[in-house]
């Protein structure tokens, strides 16, 4: 195997860490302390072979060098191993899973995608979940929480939206941890047919409970969100979060797809290439603006690509989101000289 220092300097430039620690090591709750991801030790030995009771683990997003306070510490490679039960090639494999950077190219990432879904059994490295779609049974319906969003009762049919009730949960407390009910709206995640996860977006209002909770092992990295429902010879629309989808959907507004986030991966990419125009339409905060400047320096050499922004608003949240799309546009050079205060 080669140097790992050399394999971390190559990955630490573009690698997702908040994602490797959520989707791959289990970690709810992520505290950023300025290039340090404070969370709770996942490692399977030591003092919290058992469980982690408060953040005492930390993974540096510029070096990748993961530290417990108790149970010490090594590389992000180092970390997987021990979590994962893997070794160290298969530890570097998953890694570039969830690097910005390049990855295989578009036709061999379709064909490993479908392999991997068509057969039930995953292939290689894209280790994607498919659920059977009855466990979806008891909690499809629709809802007051999408019906106060503006989702329409024909997209939460289609899209099979529903509530999940009465879950347990872990919330910060004092200085632990204590549990507690909660209940959340479920948005299913098809992707080639199948069902390979779900998000659930708390009805509560309580600060101590995370907006968003995945499936385990969601496939946020490999997957866009209504791309099964697209069509590939037009115009597509990116934005960050599902419940975007679901509102521009209800407004007839259908080529949209969400990339789960900020947090935008190179297969994400591969994806969006192949359609003839992107308008990139994410958040209107500083993580929007990275994604953003990241997907257009990504597809402006082989796609049309259009920007839309509005600060502090995304596509769910904006007043008028038909008007803006069709009025507000900026094509990538007139975009890049408002990022630098000027006009064109």
């Amino acid at each position: 195997m080669s140097n790992t220092k050399n394999i971390l300097m190559e990955l630490a430039s573009n690698i997702d860490a908040a994602s490797v620690l959520q989707d791959l090591c289990g970690v709810n709750e992520i505290y950023e302390n300025g290039n340090e991801l404070i969370h709770s030790c996942q490692l399977p030995f030591g003092i919290h072979k058992n469980g982690d009771q408060s953040p005492s683990a930390s993974l540096n997003k510029e070096t990748l060098l993961y530290n417990c306070f108790s149970c010490g510490g090594g590389s992000i490679i180092w970390l997987l191993e021990n979590v994962l039960d893997i070794n160290e090639k298969q530890a570097v494999a998953k890694l570039k899973e969830y690097s910005l950077g390049s990855v295989l190219d578009y036709e061999k990432f379709i064909d490993k995608l479908k392999e991997n879904l068509s057969t039930g059994t995953p292939v290689s490295k894209l280790d994607i979940p498919i659920y059977s779609d009855t466990i979806l049974n008891p909690w499809v319906r629709r809802t007051s929480y999408m019906d106060s969003r503006e989702i329409t009762h024909a997209v939460q049919d289609e899209m099979k939206t529903g509530v999940r009730e009465c879950i347990e949960e872990w919330v910060r407390h004092n200085d632990g941890y204590q549990q507690i009910i909660v209940s959340r709206a479920i948005i299913p995640h098809f992707f080639n047919g199948q069902l390979v996860g779900w998000q659930g977006r708390k009805l509560t209002e309580d600060p101590r409970v995370p907006k968003y909770k995945n499936s385990k092992n969601f496939p946020k990295a490999w997957t866009l969100y209504n791309y099964d429902n697209v069509c590939k010879d037009e115009e597509i629309i990116v934005v960050e979060s599902p419940m975007s989808v679901l509102k521009l959907k209800s407004l007839d507004i259908t080529n949209v797809v969400s990339t789960f986030g900020a947090g935008v991966s190179a297969y994400q990419v591969n994806l969006l290439r192949q359609f003839p125009e992107v308008c990139i339409w994410m958040d209107g905060d500083d993580a929007g603006r990275r994604a953003s400047s990241y997907l257009t320096s990504c597809l402006s050499k082989t796609n049309m690509v259009t920007i839309l922004e509005e600060d502090g608003e995304d596509p769910a949240s904006v007043g008028d989101p038909l008007d803006y799309l069709m009025n507000q546009r900026k094509n990538v050079l007139q975009w890049t000289l408002n990022q630098k205060g000027l006009k064109v």
